[in-house]
């Protein structure tokens, strides 16, 4: 068990937790699970960081605590912070990662992420609670409002699916009238053809372990943008045929309360980068530095 400092409050009558002492042991094991060269090393720090971790989250006033040093722990907040979610992942052995997470609420209610990813069915049309989440590391959340008040939050995150295939999905989490977490909504069109004829509950892409490949939302074009991504022989040795991406893009465009796909975004290709600001131009007499 964590040992807490507790110290009194000059001006109240009952005992506080400080966390910083909690947290200094947390950062500890979180870096040892993350970093160790050894298996063994990782998965004794992982047994210790996440019982621990789960319960100090459970303590009254640790909605409030950042948790700064927890650098290799994702941490995701809406605006009207009204919850946060934290994810991560242990590597265990070469294709073996697991992923783990906790949704804390403002209310002090906090949920234990069970990841049933790999023994789950339907991924892209199914609802999940809280108990068989399609584990990830979140690099993203987003607050969407749609006509109806049902106020919902896109999750974009990463899986290292296996030694071969890397997983990176758009998720959504609600809440239902009794404020219980569920994962997956019918609000993203599966072609740019059927336009809301049939809807998947969350965005899912399989990709090469050894390719690079960008899913997220880019404010400046308003929509989600991903690469798109093309059958080809692996790298990998034993891999096979994979999907690796092809230099093109594709989107999803926020309509009539639906994530409508694009299955192609105009891109302009420049001879060089742009240079708003150039040292030096066509002027004669120009130094760098000065006279």
């Amino acid at each position: 068990m964590l040992l807490f400092w507790v110290f009194l409050s000059l001006n109240q009558a009952e005992c506080q937790i400080d966390f910083r002492i909690p947290e200094t042991e947390l950062a500890y094991h979180c870096d040892v699970m993350t970093n160790a060269s050894e298996i063994k090393h990782r998965k004794a720090a992982m047994e210790k960081f996440n019982p621990d971790f789960y319960n100090i989250l459970l303590q009254k006033g640790s909605f409030h605590y950042p948790f700064d040093s927890l650098k290799w722990i994702s941490k995701k907040s809406p605006s009207d912070a009204s919850f946060r979610i934290f994810s991560w992942e242990v590597k265990l052995d070469d294709g073996d990662v697991r992923y783990f997470g906790v949704l804390q609420m403002a209310n002090d209610k906090v949920y234990l992420l069970k990841d049933e990813f790999k023994n789950s069915e339907g991924h892209a049309i199914e609802e999940f609670s809280h108990e068989n989440w399609l584990g990830a590391v979140y690099y993203n959340l987003m607050e969407v409002n749609p006509s109806n008040g049902e106020k919902y939050f896109l999750l974009f995150g990463a899986n290292r699916w296996n030694k071969y295939e890397t997983v990176k999905l758009v998720d959504v989490l609600f809440f239902s009238k009794e404020g219980l977490p569920y994962f997956g909504k019918p609000v993203f069109s599966k072609t740019e053809k059927d336009k809301s004829v049939i809807l998947q509950n969350r965005l899912l892409f399989k990709y090469a372990s050894d390719a690079v490949m960008t899913v997220n939302y880019n404010p400046g074009m308003g929509m989600i943008v991903f690469d798109n991504l093309i059958r080809k022989m692996s790298r990998i040795p034993g891999q096979g045929e994979t999907l690796v991406p092809d230099g093109s893009y594709v989107g999803y465009v926020y309509e009539n309360d639906v994530w409508n796909r694009i299955d192609k975004i105009a891109t302009e290709v420049m001879d060089e980068a742009p240079r708003p600001n150039p040292v030096l131009d066509n002027r004669k007499g120009k130094k760098i530095f000065g006279n």
